[in-house]
This record gives C-alpha cells, structure tokens and sequence, in this order.
C-alpha cells in the first residue's frame, strides 16, 4: 500500500465516447428484457465510434476509434455484419472476438487459468495492448450479452472481483467498456425488476442505462439514466427500429429510470385493483348462473361474454368457487360446469328474491282500500272476512317505504278490537 499526496496527482478531464453516455475508460452498462433492442444499441454505438461521432449530432465529431466486439449470441455473418452495415459502420475498424477461438493470441488449455472468464480478461487486455502497441488504440469494447463471457453464475463476492478486474482494465488502458445484460444475470427469477437487477454489474459500472418498451407506443423505446457518476444526469433518448438500424428521436425524453418504475408500478396496482373487482364481480355473476343446475361450457363462456367477462376472468372465478366440470354420459355428450354440493345449498339458502318479486305481505299491506274493508272501523263492529296477512307479530320489520306506518297502525286496531 502506497501514499501518495493528492497535489502529486494532476487532474484528467473526462473523455466520451458517447456524450453523456459511455464515458472513456470506465464501464458503462445497458440492461433491458430480451428483444427490447439492446444489441441494436451496441451496434450503433459501435458504428459512431467507427466514425468518430461522440453523440447523436453530427457537430459531434472526433477521431475514427477500434473497437473489440464480443459477440455470444449473434451470427456474425448473418446478424452483425447486416445490422453494423444498416448502423453505417466502417468495417476497418471493427474487430470481432469469437466465444470458442481465440484468433488473435492462442493461449494453451495448460495456462488458462481455473475460472473462465480470468482467462476472457486476460485476452481481452492482450488485443488492447497489441492495439496500443501498433498505434492505434482501441476506444470500445463491447460484450454482449455479458454473462456469455464473463461467470454469472457465481456468489456475489466472486462477481464483485470479476467486475473489479475489468473496471481496473478499463482505467488503465482508457477504453470504454460496454457491458450488454439482461436484467436477471445475476439473479435468476428476478427478470424485469429493476430495483433488484444485476447488482454487482450496476455498482461497478460508472454510467448505467436501461431501455424499455414505451407503454404507449409498442414500437418505441425509451434509453433511460439508471445511474451516472460522472456527470449530471442527461435525458433520456427513444428511438424506434426500422430495417435493422435504430432511428432515433430528435427530442429527449424527461424521464429517469426511476421515475418510469415508479409509474410502472403505480400502474400495476391499479390494474390489480381493477382485475380483483372484476373478479369478484364474475364470482357472484357465476354463483347466480350455475345455482339451478349444471351449464354447458358453450353457453356459459357465450353468457359471460355479454356480461364483459373475459375467459380469463371466468376461469379464475370457477378455480375460486371450486366449480366441478364433467361431461355427459354419452357418445355426443357435452362438457358442463357445475358448483360444488357444499355451495349448491349455500347459495340456495341465501338466494334473493328476483328484482321484480314483491313479498306477498307487503303487497297486502300495499292496497290500504282492500284492508279497510277487511277490517272492523270500529271497537264494537265484527269483521266481515278474515285478512290472511301471514306473520305480523312485528310489522315494523318490514322494510318497505310507505308500508311502515300503515303496519303498526292496522296491528293497533287489530288489538283494539279484541
């Protein structure tokens, strides 16, 4: 361990090779679901590196760089030559690393080292010294996808000594390294959250990216800052994909990653909200349909249909009640849904009454010119008829707007006249 005094130590300025995105000799990371675009990213980058551009606008020029391409997944051939050509590369520059050869220095099984990607490491230091070296050094690496070259399978202390390793890398040789990830690399069963993707990837990394599907827009990607240390936070850039290149566009997107989580997520939980509701809706529509009796899958699926209820939301309510489903005893018998005995009864017993069903008490209790016939005007009359009324030991109970009164006031008379 050596101290040194800072004053000894003179000031380097920061160096781009994108603008506010990939800084020179540094690692910078772009993670996002499969198919979002993030090759297409590289690929671009690659090619304004290849031309000297150092942002999206042309007035942003410097020297033309070589760049070291780690390829795992892709064909070169058939996927990055046709993607770099469309991108506008100059192909001088681009130099190609292949997952099982090494052809640039042959390094015997005997001296690879036990881990894999050490080895990987170690090659990759070798390009950039022999690049150096010839007078033309390397400003980019790329390696994409990360987890095909470099262990991402290990504990989080090994992973933390492998990004160790290549940030020192970086720093020494001053090229830019462009790490490409899923966001599950480091944590399996995580895909898609941000908050817990890719750790160890995004704390070694100084300038960290995500790009993400426009929500609005399916076509349209957002590049979104997750993380930069070394400048103030740019915007946001999108772009969309057309004939194997990416368009980008003119205006800047306000937005951070954080900030895209944070409505994403306010967005889930209402469309939970929402789909629980629905749920509980179908549930009760299916208790009233399938209390009579058994329905046959087609009609019950064309009934829910009307009623704005997707399959899907059938299906989780018959899974929720517990529905049986059978089929009928014969050659063309058709399948049916029906509730469980223990529910069957349930539902019978707490069955409402239809919607224009008036119980025959109030309907009784609703023709006041009928009653006072029906009933003596005075103590000493007789009556003519008695009123079959059913039950009236407590005619408050009634529930009915304007019966109420007229209850208690017939049960009072009734008395007086005994």
């Amino acid at each position: 361990m050596l101290l040194e005094t800072l004053c000894n130590i003179p000031a380097k300025p920061q160096e781009w090779v994108w603008q506010g995105v990939i800084p020179e000799g540094q690692l910078t990371l772009v993670m996002g679901e499969p198919g979002v675009g993030k090759s297409m990213f590289a690929m671009d980058a690659i090619a304004r590196s290849t031309r000297g551009q150092r942002g999206l606008s042309d007035a942003e020029q410097g020297e033309p760089g070589e760049v070291i391409l780690f390829s795992g997944e892709d064909d070169f051939a058939s996927v990055v030559r046709p993607r770099l050509d469309s991108a506008g590369a100059d192909h001088r520059f681009v130099n190609v690393v292949e997952t099982d050869t090494n052809p640039m220095f042959e390094t015997p099984e005997s001296e690879r080292s036990l881990h894999h990607e050490d080895w990987e490491i170690g090659s990759l230091e070798s390009y950039l010294t022999w690049f150096r070296d010839s007078g033309a050094p390397c400003r980019l690496v790329v390696i994409d996808p990360v987890n095909c070259f470099l262990d991402a399978t290990g504990s989080r202390s090994h992973a933390r000594a492998m990004m160790a390793k290549l940030a020192d890398l970086a720093v020494r040789s001053g090229t830019a390294v462009l790490l490409v990830a899923n966001p599950s690399t480091f944590e399996k069963g995580k895909r898609g959250r941000l908050s817990a993707t890719t750790p160890v990837l995004a704390e070694a990394a100084r300038s960290v990216w995500t790009i993400v599907c426009d929500p609005d827009e399916p076509r349209r990607r957002m590049l979104l800052p997750v993380k930069t240390n070394l400048c103030e936070t740019p915007p946001g850039l999108a772009f969309t994909i057309q004939d194997r290149r990416i368009c980008w566009e003119e205006e800047s997107v306000a937005q951070t990653a954080g900030q895209f989580l944070a409505e994403a997520a306010q967005y889930q939980r209402l469309q939970h909200v929402a789909g629980e509701s629905e749920l509980s809706r179908a549930t009760e529509w299916l208790k009233r349909r399938l209390c009579d009796g058994k329905v046959y899958s087609n009609d019950l699926k064309a009934d829910a249909a009307e009623n704005d209820f997707s399959e899907k939301t059938l299906r989780r309510a018959l899974i929720l009640l517990g529905c049986r489903k059978g089929k009928e005893k014969k050659a063309d018998g058709q399948w049916y849904w029906r509730l469980p005995t223990s529910l069957t009864s349930q539902v019978a017993n707490t069955r409402l009454p239809e919607a224009n069903t008036i119980p025959e008490t109030v309907a009784a209790l609703d023709q006041p010119s009928k009653l006072s016939e029906s009933w003596p005007t005075s103590p000493t009359s007789t009556p003519q008829k008695p009123l079959q009324t059913g039950n009236l030991a407590n005619p408050c109970e009634v529930d009915q707007e304007g019966t109420r009164s007229l209850a208690c006031q017939l049960f009072a008379r009734g008395n007086a006249s005994h």
